[in-house]
């Protein structure tokens, strides 16, 4: 599913079918295209090769298989611009050293569950913005060939 050219993609990665589901609702309905994974493993497998990247992730922390820690850090040290999408992480776990351990990774916030939906959007949505203007500020973008995402690939057509 390739989203219309003017919607932002959400990776949304969550191991409780409810959970995916209430996020997918609530992103579709502030304009976002969302794509789902069930744990980290089924994350990685899903950004592997894509064409164009999803602008940001949500990830839960303790999942089954590879979880949201482990996701991100796997994910930081990638050579490729999936290094590079904001991160959200999300656990019903309001553990200090779990939140710590998050960021350190390299998640970019981190939500306690349950948390307020429209603080989740206004932090996508700040995320969102830090990245294109980080990516417009770039004059080394990525070799032709390399996974690009939408801001990425607007900038370059706009140049």
């Amino acid at each position: 599913m390739v989203p219309p050219a003017n919607c932002f993609t959400v990776l949304v990665i969550d191991d409780m079918p409810a959970n995916r589901v209430l996020l997918r609702k609530v992103l579709n309905g502030a304009g976002y295209a969302v794509l789902e994974a069930t744990n980290g493993d089924d994350a990685l497998a899903l950004l592997e090769g894509r064409a164009l990247l999803p602008d940001l992730i949500v990830t839960d922390i303790e999942m089954p298989g590879m979880d949201g820690i482990t996701l991100v850090d796997r994910l930081r040290h990638l050579d490729s611009p999936s290094a590079l999408i904001p991160v959200i992480a999300a656990s019903g776990n309001s553990d200090e050293l779990m939140r710590r351990n998050a960021l350190a990774v390299g998640c970019d916030v981190f939500l306690t569950k349950p948390f307020d939906l429209s603080v989740l959007r206004r932090e996508i949505g700040s995320l969102i913005k830090e990245r294109r203007q980080s990516a417009t500020a770039r004059s080394d973008a990525p070799a032709s060939g390399v996974a690009l995402n939408r801001i990425e690939l607007r900038l370059r057509e706009t140049k």
